[in-house]
């Protein structure tokens, strides 16, 4: 079987092919060049691709933020220290941190009791809301402790606690919430009539 190849040299620009034991005519070898180049572009392009995605991969883990709140950067107080069992007892949250706080409108009241803490029965409704508390926000809610307590208070340590949620930001489209107990301490003392009362 006859193989071809393309003289190195053909008198009056003759282009005619002659028989040749090289094994590949010159368009052949041509296509196999293309190909060859083609092969490694593609390899070249493929680097490229996988290095744009890691370099992207690593951008998202850099630019992912996590927003710690502290307890001490959120604070639950009331507007004094002693009331009467008739006087409005104001409650004021308040953050302080730089991340969005979240909260509904419940609460407990409890009473110091031989040494312990313990629960006081609420006489009254709370709406179920989740309410965002920016930075920098307040908010109020109050009670009267002889109109919204089941039963008639005395004298002594009282304390309102109530449970906010703060988001650790593990990415743009995830949040975690995780629950902080706030503690507001306050007294409720007799009034003189209630003291001539309870002494009659």
């Amino acid at each position: 079987m006859e193989r071809w190849k393309r003289p190195t040299s053909v008198a009056g620009g003759d282009r005619s092919l002659v028989p040749s034991a090289s094994g590949q005519s010159p368009g052949s070898s041509r296509r196999q060049d293309d190909m060859n180049e083609k092969r490694r572009s593609g390899r070249t392009k493929k680097r490229l691709l996988i290095a744009s995605l890691v370099i992207a991969g690593l951008v998202v883990v850099a630019t992912v933020v996590t927003v710690v709140v502290s307890v001490g950067a959120v604070t639950l107080h009331v507007d004094q220290g002693t009331y009467s069992s008739r006087q409005a007892v104001t409650l004021t949250l308040t953050n302080r941190s730089t991340g969005k706080v979240y909260h509904g409108q419940p609460f407990t009241v409890q009473r110091f009791e031989d040494g312990e803490w313990v629960r006081v029965p609420l006489d009254c409704f709370f709406t179920s809301e989740l309410i965002a508390l920016r930075p920098g926000q307040e908010f109020e809610q109050s009670f009267i402790p002889r109109h919204d307590l089941v039963d008639t208070p005395t004298p002594g340590r009282y304390r309102v606690v109530r449970g906010v949620w703060v988001g650790t930001i593990l990415s743009s489209n995830h949040l975690e919430l995780e629950t902080r107990t706030l503690v507001a301490e306050f007294r409720i003392g007799w009034t003189a009539s209630e003291q001539q009362s309870a002494e009659s």
